[in-house]
């Protein structure tokens, strides 16, 4: 599915992100989890997923149903260099009503609301830095809008199970309007 002249591809119901996202004005909510500091990228990230996973049933006060996420801290520690992946504090982690009866080496952690724009994905996980790219590089500079500066982190939702690392993801991304 290409046009003739410009190489886009046109959107279908076979692209694995969807490349109209939606954005919508999202409440607080808490999630309590493993976190990681990305020291040599997604290893970092499939490190906090793994002890997450082996210990999920600890988290006391999950929501109903549960929901996991992947939040993105860029409030401290943050190192961009071009070229790499960068460095911050990730969360793998799963929404509660309230924090706390952490267990110990977790975390508790409330993600403020906040506008987002919202682009779901479809596809294997290990792609999934692919999608901030183009979300960051390509979508975010060209819309009229910044990461809200607010907020400082983003995060991923798994509304389903992830299956042999294949699944539905959306990320959020929280915004403002840039000045004009």
């Amino acid at each position: 599915h290409r046009t003739p002249d410009t190489g886009h591809r046109t959107p279908d119901t076979q692209h694995p992100m969807n490349l109209t996202p939606e954005i919508a004005r999202k409440p607080a909510f808490k999630i309590v989890g493993v976190e990681r500091y990305t020291t040599n990228g997604i290893p970092s990230i499939q490190e906090a997923w793994n002890a997450f996973q082996s210990r999920f049933d600890e988290v006391q006060h999950k929501t109903t149903p549960p929901v996991v996420h992947g939040f993105e801290d860029y409030s401290c520690d943050l190192v961009m260099t071009p070229g790499e992946f960068p460095k911050y504090y990730y969360v793998a982690g799963v929404s509660v009503d309230e924090i706390k009866d952490v267990p110990e080496g977790m975390v508790g952690k409330e993600v403020p609301a906040a506008e987002y724009v919202i682009f779901s994905y479809r596809g294997e996980l290990h792609k999934l830095h692919e999608v901030f790219r183009h979300i960051y590089e390509t979508w975010l500079p060209n819309s009229g809008y910044k990461m809200d500066p607010a907020v400082s982190g983003d995060f991923e939702r798994y509304p389903e199970k992830i299956v042999d690392d294949f699944g539905l993801v959306e990320i959020h991304v929280p915004i403002v309007k840039k000045d004009t």
